[in-house]
């Protein structure tokens, strides 16, 4: 092994003379790698970004699962759910489970002072986790449904405010319909934009005690939501622990629920997502077509260059395979400088954009003001380490012209 490295550091090195287009098909190989590996790397962590980003928007709207009545969405008001749940504490201690919270949905009409639009009433509790909604508040602050009495506070989406100019402090008047119709008057607290305009565009949050009053329910809500622990991934055994917790503890007081995960509510999400990951496998087998491609014809320049040395070496005693070893190392180490310098240069392209925030987005079509970045160490090490494998397998091809180089003619060749 070091001979072959010996010999792989001379091909291409200011000391062999011979080689003046090798060296430059090598510059150009290095290139190409890097150029290669960090698209590959820019493509996945941006990918990455999407799918967290949104997903982490999608989660802090609805949850990781929520629990409805069968055959009722949980914004549904017409079959409402016992809260609590005689088994909500069992359900509470399976291992992937992070919180349970009870919530109420209310529709009605948001008048503005030129307009109305419809509305869509989440009300919670004081025990709900409201920080996905500080992270995106705008303007105000998050409403405190601590009181002993029913809060009129509310917050309200950037979509909403804008459609109907309000802002924090502006008194609101809604309206919702049922066997009387309900007027109520809230104070606008805080303005948020998570900038999932299709979830988020008629809702706003609201204390739970108004919107069970409003739907005229005691002792009910509209359905649970479930937070799944730090790590915890929502797969077909998690389903069936849920399922079967539910299935052996429902009592004959209890509302008969379903559960619905995150995917199957927002599916359209999930299958944007799997078309962007579908782009980045796409652009990975062109960058690996593009990088293997070059990297052939630089070792084959070499091999030309070179078939003199080549009998040489075969004359010596050198076996076929020695030989290939040799270029199949300098070919490694070209490899290797280009991913070096590609992924450098990627490390540092998202770097920026992840503090900077460069490049900027229309939140309409992306659901995002700007492109995210998200590296998984992991990801990136695994694809290096595929994408090494492969152009070196690559590499075997061109030398397999070594084994039809006769020293007996190829030595006379100047």
């Amino acid at each position: 092994m070091g001979l072959n490295l010996f010999l792989a550091k001379r091909i291409g090195s200011k000391a062999d003379t011979t080689g003046k287009l090798s060296r430059m098909g090598s510059r150009i190989s290095v290139l190409s790698v890097a150029i290669s590996i960090a698209v590959i790397v820019v493509a996945c962590a941006v990918a990455n970004g999407f799918r967290d980003e949104i997903l982490e928007k999608a989660r802090g709207y609805s949850a990781d699962i929520t629990l409805a009545a069968l055959g009722e969405e949980i914004t549904g008001t017409s079959k409402p759910v016992n809260y609590p749940l005689s088994y909500l504490e069992e359900l509470e201690n399976l291992p992937f489970v992070g919180s349970i919270n009870g919530v109420t949905y209310s529709q009605g009409i948001l008048k503005g002072e030129n307009d109305i639009s419809g509305l869509i009433l989440k009300g919670v509790d004081s025990t709900y986790n409201l920080n996905f909604y500080e992270r995106h508040l705008i303007a105000g602050e998050v409403p405190s449904f601590k009181g002993k009495r029913a809060s009129n506070g509310i917050m309200i989406s950037k979509s909403l405010a804008q459609a109907l100019q309000y802002k924090v402090g502006d008194k609101a008047t809604a309206y919702f319909a049922g066997e009387q119709a309900r007027v109520r008057r809230f104070e606008i607290t805080g303005i948020f934009d998570a900038q999932l305009q299709e979830i988020d565009k008629y809702l706003a949050i609201a204390d739970i005690r108004q919107t069970t009053r409003l739907n005229g329910w005691n002792g009910t809500v509209g359905g649970y939501e479930i937070m799944l622990r730090k790590g915890a991934e929502w797969s077909d055994e998690t389903a069936d622990a849920l399922e079967e917790a539910i299935y052996m503890n429902t009592t004959e007081e209890d509302t008969s629920v379903a559960a619905t995960s995150l995917q199957e509510k927002y599916y359209i999400f999930y299958d944007w997502l799997n078309l962007l990951d579908l782009n980045v496998l796409i652009i990975l087998a062109l960058m690996m077509a593009v990088a293997g491609f070059n990297m052939i014809s630089a070792l084959l320049i070499m091999l030309f260059e070179r078939i003199s040395q080549i009998g040489l070496l075969k004359a010596l005693g050198m076996s076929n395979g020695a030989v290939s070893r040799v270029f199949l190392t300098k070919a490694a180490i070209t490899v290797l400088q280009g991913m070096l310098a590609g992924n450098t240069s990627a490390l540092l392209i998202c770097l920026a954009q992840a503090k900077l925030r460069i490049i900027s987005l229309n939140p309409e079509n992306y659901f995002v003001s700007y492109v995210p970045i998200s590296i998984e160490w992991t990801q990136i090490l695994t694809m290096n380490l595929v994408a090494f494998a492969t152009i070196m397998l690559v590499m075997l091809l061109p030398t397999l012209f070594i084994g039809k180089i006769n020293p007996a003619t190829t030595m006379r060749v100047k």
